[in-house]
């Protein structure tokens, strides 16, 4: 059982003890059953109270002729339409179901790629801190699975900082409820600078987004011997991890490396990976996952790939009910090789579901090119540029290279020319050879929350 599975079962058994609608034996371990009656009870309450308290939900349910009452099982959740992120856009405010005065934080973001209104997303106080203890619980999952131990653990935050209850102080306030030590990075020093700083510091655990990490990896791995500062795991978050990626990062920090699953809108904690890297766990006490067709929207069983949509079970502030995620991927009840038997999964985020761009016959997204970029030597960064060239597709890759080195453009021309759908384009004259573009180091340093690899100019 990792922590994680243990800190689920206590927070189920605290909710629930002396409650007359579900008995069950608190001082045994809780089974799989258990914990999907637990959420089912969870659920018929937060349809309730949605209806009552939040304006966007009671017309929706009205609407569509939806009662609380009607959901008898899991299954049941079918019967309840879905909520999209161009309606948190369009009308955040409707779906508040406490006052303003209670509201303690309101993020305001824009997903990537993405134009029109920002979403809002409000918690009041103590959401703030149940986000908090999650994140706490998560990170010492990650110290106890990578050999860092229960406690004294120290974790540098590579996050942005400064507003009250940012992510980087919900982080750091959780680390320290369960034992360890944070340390929060000044992102305003160079790569060299940060290096410097954390082998002073000597955390265990490093955390920060797939970009960042990669980049700073790359700009110093040259001047310093990472793998001589004693970093027990690399906990990454915000953007999809290529497996020629995350061994490069295994080998040259000589750690393990941990990805992280989440999103503002689910108060950024989602799931984790244990030791095991076989998909995310995720705090079932607070979450109920699904995975439909991304065109039907028909609900699709384990293991089946699909759109993952989820619901809140706990928020009072801001309920979210069948919320369309756009990411790719499935759900799998099988236990895990962590020793984690009662939790479910969600499996590895392959795409999103409007990030697939056709090219010739066929589809890309960004995760293929990263598994086929990725395994170049020294590559940053890149991005990719689709234009039109009489009848003809283009695609120019533009590339930022640690240092570049003679034939590299070949290489990279080559990993592209060999992907699937861009073969089959190219041998069909749909589109011309693909171009190579290197640039100069930093010109494509993200900046915010950008992750756009693929420019559709046509």
């Amino acid at each position: 059982m990792i922590f994680l599975e243990q800190w689920i079962h206590n927070k189920i058994k605290q909710e629930l003890r002396g409650n007359p609608e579900l008995c069950l034996d608190l001082e045994r371990q809780l089974t799989r059953k258990e914990i999907e009656d637990f959420q089912l009870f969870k659920l018929r309450g937060i349809l309730s109270y949605a209806l009552e308290k939040s304006l966007f939900y009671q017309n929706l349910f009205t609407k569509e002729g939806v009662r609380p009452e009607d959901v008898r099982s899991l299954d049941d959740l079918a019967k309840v339409p879905f909520t999209y992120p161009t309606d948190l856009a369009e009308s955040p405010y409707r779906f508040l179901c406490i006052s303003l005065a209670e509201v303690k934080r309101v993020y305001t973001f824009s997903t990537a790629g993405t134009t029109g209104n920002p979403k809002k997303v409000f918690f009041p106080s103590h959401e703030l801190g149940e986000i908090s203890d999650y994140m706490g619980a998560a990170m010492k999952t990650v110290a106890m699975c990578g050999g860092a131990g229960e406690s004294d653990y120290m974790v540098f935050i590579l996050l942005p900082d400064g507003k009250p209850d940012s992510q980087a102080n919900l982080l750091a306030e959780g680390v320290k409820k369960y034992g360890g030590k944070p340390v929060k990075a000044d992102l305003t020093l160079d790569a060299n600078e940060q290096i410097k700083t954390i082998e002073k510091t000597n955390p265990d655990i490093l955390f920060g987004s797939v970009s960042r990490l990669w980049r700073m990896t790359q700009e110093t791995k040259q001047s310093h011997e990472l793998s001589q500062i004693g970093v027990k795991a690399l906990f990454l978050t915000s953007e999809y991890l290529p497996r020629a990626m995350r061994q490069d990062l295994k080998e040259i920090w000589g750690s393990d490396v941990y990805l992280h699953y989440g999103m503002t809108e689910m108060g950024f904690g989602g799931g984790i990976e244990c030791s095991a890297h076989n998909g995310f766990h995720f705090n079932e006490t607070d979450f109920l996952f699904e995975v439909v067709d991304p065109l039907t929207g028909k609900r699709l069983e384990c293991d089946e790939k699909g759109e993952l949509a989820f619901t809140t079970l706990s928020r009072k502030g801001m309920p979210l009910i069948r919320y369309r995620t756009g990411d790719l991927a499935c759900l799998t009840s099988k236990p895990c090789e962590c020793g984690a038997s009662t939790l479910q999964r969600i499996g590895e985020i392959r795409g999103r579901v409007k990030s697939e761009v056709k090219i010739g016959r066929g589809e890309v997204y960004p995760s293929l090119f990263d598994d086929a970029l990725y395994k170049i030597p020294g590559l940053v960064d890149y991005r990719i540029f689709l234009d039109k060239e009489g009848e003809r597709d283009s695609l120019t890759c533009k590339v930022e290279l640690i240092e570049r080195r003679k034939k590299v453009q070949e290489e990279i021309r080559r990993s592209l020319s060999e992907m699937p759908s861009i073969k089959e384009a190219t041998e069909a004259d749909l589109i011309t050879e693909p171009q190579v573009e290197l640039v100069d180091r930093g010109a494509l340093k993200r900046k915010g929350r950008a992750k756009q690899h693929i420019i559709d100019n046509r």
